[in-house]
């Protein structure tokens, strides 16, 4: 019965998904451009930012034990592909500007910071910035950077009408370099965090976000923990398995371009071959038994390829997590007390600003994961 309910819940958000994706203007065929990335190593394919990043920060709250900070910096993304370069830096120069959501305890106590990446079309909302995040770093005893990811939130550019329609599309030389944007800005923000003191720095994200998680987890050393939630790295298997992607699929075959075609572009660019360079240990996976979007099977696949770290599973499809949302921030309690980064609960002493857990129904206003990713 869960089962059921579960990928019942995954076929309904999908549906109303696509029927907002129609809405979106039609895709340039740019399958053409596609070389630039084939024959390159993953260093060169997701080159690190030099530097450290010039980061304006402005305070916005205080509340109780928290208080939340703006940073913004320029995105330190450079496109591969020569015919993107243009579009890169006139059509969407809205979105070459990072924008971060900083949520920090106001106790002068050493904590880790979690870098958080959202899922795809999912809004930037002060409902999340106001009850979620404060949880979530209460919780979690850290701090919490969540950024926004390319095409999303202060990102989307004028043309576009949806939080993310222009990441993930048919449009795979945009689609590509929105993937390596989001993990050079990720880099970036981690860089600014140690630099000036604010580590040490780990990573966690869902489903797309989960999947930019996985991507650093085997690109980036300093980070001290990774925790990919409802997310794989076989972006070929996205694209078949997601009903969601339905209109994307369509377009691309109107291209000529069909599953196998797409499988064996994946595969010349190497990303399903990512290897972490993080030790196990650091890495926790938490996925949905009943997964249809971001499909279990391809998860555990991954995992397993990745030496079966650490993993969490709750009985419920990708938008389940959310009605799991409790036991799945105990499990990464318990993983970040077990690598010592945050001491036990049973050591913390609660102070009488303790933020309530958000209501579910909250949870789903401010994730709106309509999503595949």
């Amino acid at each position: 019965m869960a089962g059921w309910f579960a990928r019942a819940v995954d076929g309904v958000a999908a549906f109303f998904g696509r029927l907002a994706l129609r809405r979106s203007p039609p895709c340039p065929n740019t399958l053409v451009h596609l070389g630039a990335y084939r024959g390159r190593s993953p260093d060169d394919l997701f080159a690190a930012p030099t530097g450290v990043p010039s980061v304006v920060d402005v305070g916005r709250w205080r509340l109780g034990a928290f208080e939340s900070r703006h940073l913004s910096f320029p995105s330190p993304h450079e496109p591969l592909a020569p015919a993107f370069r243009s579009r890169h830096g006139s059509d969407y120069q809205r979105n070459n500007r990072v924008h971060v959501r900083w949520l920090r305890h106001r106790d002068e106590r050493p904590r880790p910071t979690m870098v958080l990446l959202h899922s795809w079309m999912q809004p930037d909302t002060w409902l999340e910035e106001v009850t979620l995040l404060p949880w979530l770093a209460h919780r979690l005893g850290v701090n919490v950077a969540r950024m926004q990811l390319p095409y999303h939130g202060r990102r989307r550019p004028e043309c576009s009408w949806l939080d993310g329609e222009l990441f993930w599309t048919a449009d795979l030389m945009r689609t590509f370099e929105a993937i390596r944007q989001s993990v050079a800005d990720a880099r970036a923000l981690t860089s600014w965090l140690l630099a000036n003191g604010h580590g040490p720095v780990g990573v966690a994200g869902l489903s797309l976000g989960g999947m930019m998680t996985l991507a650093l987890a085997a690109l980036d050393a300093r980070l001290a923990f990774a925790i990919p939630m409802a997310a794989h790295l076989d972006l070929a298997g996205v694209l078949a398995d997601a009903s969601l992607l339905r209109p994307m699929r369509e377009e691309l075959a109107s291209h000529g371009w069909g599953p196998a075609e797409v499988d064996a572009y994946i595969a010349s660019v190497g990303l399903a071959d990512l290897e972490p360079r993080l030790p196990r240990e650091r890495i926790l996976f938490v996925a949905g038994v009943h997964d249809r979007l971001l499909s279990a099977h391809r998860t555990h696949a991954l995992w397993q390829r990745w030496g079966e770290p650490p993993i969490h599973w709750y009985d419920a499809g990708h938008l389940g997590i959310f009605t799991h949302l409790g036991s799945s921030v105990r499990a990464i309690r318990r993983f970040l007390e077990s690598a010592e980064l945050v001491p036990s609960e049973a050591e913390v002493v609660v102070g009488p600003a303790t933020p309530r857990p958000p209501r579910d129904g909250s949870l789903a206003l401010n994730f709106a994961a309509l999503s595949a990713g």
